[in-house]
């Protein structure tokens, strides 16, 4: 089984910053996603060059801090706060128009050119708080995909605990979602949730061919996955996986 261990956020602050890199040096990461418009970007661009066996994706964002776009201000301010920064979930409780969608398009590719400017070959997609899985950004990832040649991407969440199950009209349009991204092009892992999940699901059994894990490294105050990215989590395992990258996914 082919298991790509991706922590988010990577730019969002130096503590998150340091803790994803400790991971890497570690190998119990081989991914991250960086925040185009996070406040720490720099300072992590500058240490990417150490870790050529990880892959680094674009974190897409619609929920937090200032837009990259100028533009962004007049054209996404639905869903912008008073400070001009991205309002948390506004994206998810106002009504997508296609003038928002050209607008998130555009976005979007300052966030990636902005990555790019910072010497980041961006190997995938995602987004913070998984806007990009909100239905309605299906043709906006479509063109970014064609536009920049990025051609594999994070599925919708397909795997939960007993706790968190959705419903099954949930999980039937997380499917139809999944399917979509592979139809119009995109590579993706078969299951896609967090290392805890997996870890207290999947201990025994192979669930499937490849698996996405997302981890929030740095994160306050420390959790269970903090604990189990100090240790090599893949000896609580009983069958072998290797770990990749989106690189060789």
């Amino acid at each position: 089984m082919k298991i790509i261990v991706n922590a988010d956020d990577l730019g969002i602050s130096e503590p998150v910053n340091e803790a994803i890199f400790q991971g890497m040096q570690r190998k119990v990461i081989t991914s991250a996603t960086m925040l185009a418009n996070g406040p720490s970007l720099k300072p992590a661009a500058r240490e990417l060059h150490r870790f050529p066996h990880c892959s680094f994706g674009v974190h897409l964002n619609l929920t937090e801090f200032e837009p990259v776009c100028p533009e962004s201000c007049r054209d996404l301010k639905p869903i912008l706060n008073p400070d001009k920064c991205f309002n948390g979930n506004s994206i998810r409780e106002v009504r997508i128009t296609l003038p928002m969608l050209r607008a998130i398009f555009r976005e979007w590719c300052f966030q990636i050119d902005c990555l790019i400017q910072h010497g980041v070959e961006p190997s995938h997609l995602d987004a913070h708080h998984h806007v990009h899985t909100i239905p309605q950004m299906l043709p906006v990832l479509r063109a970014l995909r064609s536009r920049y040649k990025i051609g594999k991407i994070r599925i919708s969440r397909n795997m939960y605990d007993r706790s968190q199950q959705p419903g099954n009209a949930l999980l039937a349009k997380k499917r139809a979602f999944n399917f979509a991204l592979r139809t119009v092009g995109f590579r993706t892992t078969r299951i896609f949730t967090d290392l805890q999940t997996f870890l207290s699901k999947c201990d025994s059994r192979i669930p499937a061919e490849s698996a996405e894990l997302m981890t929030h490294p740095g994160s306050m105050p420390p959790d269970g996955e903090s604990v189990l990215l100090e240790d090599y989590w893949p000896s609580k395992l009983k069958y072998h996986i290797d770990l990749i990258s989106y690189k060789e996914l």
